[in-house]
């Protein structure tokens, strides 16, 4: 079983706790924390007017590139 990189595993804790929390602002900041710790080429381009529905859609794209592997997560595991 492969082990999840560091930020993985980060990004994953941080996806749980946004998807749970209800205010709108927090979830935004939390939004913000996971775009900071992604490489870049996975950052997303955060527009200035943010909905819940933004929020969901882009917590889901980051959750399925992470799940897919994606090449661009830096792995501290082979």
């Amino acid at each position: 079983m492969m082990m999840k990189s560091k930020v993985e595993t980060i990004v994953s804790m941080l996806i749980k706790k946004c998807n749970e929390e209800f205010d709108l602002d927090k979830r935004i900041q939390i939004l913000q924390q996971i775009n900071s710790v992604l490489p870049q080429t996975l950052q997303l381009k955060i527009p200035s007017l943010i909905t819940d529905d933004y929020i969901d859609i882009a917590l889901y794209r980051i959750e399925e590139k992470i799940k897919s592997g994606g090449n661009d997560i830096p792995r501290l595991v082979p």
